[in-house]
């Protein structure tokens, strides 16, 4: 297997040692309840840290920043551009089974969202703490995955916020088709709000990449890809139709 192969292997995965620093934009020309399109531009870094004495695991360091355009008004086209809550998770990779023998990766850790929002219409005006968990399963070429983060709010930065418990799940597909290539079904996020009668969405997305190995110890991934709303449920206002951009600087040598 390639270099570029490798990356490409790892570069969807929760529980990679591999560290890289993403730029993701994501824009929605349709969504259900409004004439608004959307955009999303997101700031991602994984940090891989090694085990020392007082913890004997792999970390793997995850924090989000986004910045937004949502819709302003209901159903018309105004739109407003604004910092969205931050999220972070810190995943401690398992190492049994062993997983030259299994293929199989498993990890854990606290997972963080904070109130960083600058506006009134992006998110949630909350503190919230919840778990990690991931796995990984490589058979082959196709490489299994899934991610799962549960948030519940425990302070508030205004009176008006409510209370938030929700579940995101993000599953991954991947299968290296040659020469850094890969294609690809990791973008969709799964969300499932578990108050009463709150909203639930769950879409799917395909897509491919490439890994591009441009020497000193670098590469670089692209990768574009579809998402679709196949369902939704307390939620009239809600992605219909996202198109994903991003570009990766991996760094497969930093590992602190």
């Amino acid at each position: 297997m390639s270099e570029e192969d490798k990356l490409a292997d790892e570069v969807d995965d929760p529980l990679s040692k591999l560290t890289q620093f993403q730029l993701k934009d994501e824009y929605t020309p349709a969504e259900y309840g409004t004439n608004a399109q959307l955009n999303t531009l997101q700031f991602r870094s994984v940090v891989a840290v090694r085990p020392y004495s007082l913890m004997p695991f792999d970390q793997l360091i995850r924090p989000t920043i986004q910045v937004v355009t949502v819709p302003r008004d209901g159903k018309t086209a105004s739109t407003t551009t604004a910092l969205d809550d931050m999220q972070l998770f810190d995943l401690f990779r398992i190492p049994f089974p062993d997983y030259k023998t299994t293929g199989f990766l498993w990890g854990v850790g606290p997972y963080f969202v904070f109130p960083t929002s600058t506006s009134q219409f992006t998110g949630h005006g909350a503190w919230q703490l919840g778990p990690a968990w991931a796995f990984s399963w490589r058979i082959g070429r196709l490489k299994i995955a899934a991610l799962f983060q549960q948030s519940t709010s425990f302070a508030y930065t205004s009176s008006h916020s409510v209370s938030v418990a929700s579940m995101q799940i993000q599953p991954i597909l991947s299968y290296d088709i040659g020469r850094g290539w890969y294609l690809k079904s990791s973008d969709a996020n799964w969300r499932i709000n578990m108050r009463h009668k709150t909203s639930t969405e769950i879409p799917l997305s395909a897509g491919i990449g490439k890994v591009w190995n441009v020497g000193d110890g670098m590469a670089i991934n692209t990768d574009v890809s579809g998402e679709w709303m196949v369902y939704r449920q307390f939620d009239p206002q809600t992605e219909q139709f996202t198109l994903n951009f991003k570009v990766s600087l991996l760094l497969p040598q930093l590992y602190l």
